[in-house]
């Protein structure tokens, strides 16, 4: 197949990619912006953990339904023998 028509425009790594610091976080602080990253994204962690027991959804937060509610209720079945 010949796709030389497509166009695909692509940034180089510098224009994304911030000098190690993850998005910003910390920068220009004499913080670990590893560490800060991490601080900053446990509530959303915790918040997607919840739902995630609560048999929700963890990007919108509505109850499972068909093939993803089946799969959580395999999880919870695998945990509980494991556990």
């Amino acid at each position: 197949m010949d796709a030389s028509f497509h166009s695909i425009g692509v940034q180089p790594k510098s224009t994304y990619i911030s000098k190690g610091t993850p998005r910003g976080v910390g920068a220009g602080e004499k913080k670990d912006p590893n560490k800060e990253y991490v601080k900053a994204k446990n509530p959303t962690v915790e918040l997607y953990a919840e739902r995630w027991e609560q048999g929700l959804d963890i990007w919108t937060g509505e109850p499972l339904e068909g093939g993803a509610l089946k799969d959580w209720q395999n999880q919870r079945k695998d945990k509980r023998r494991r556990g």
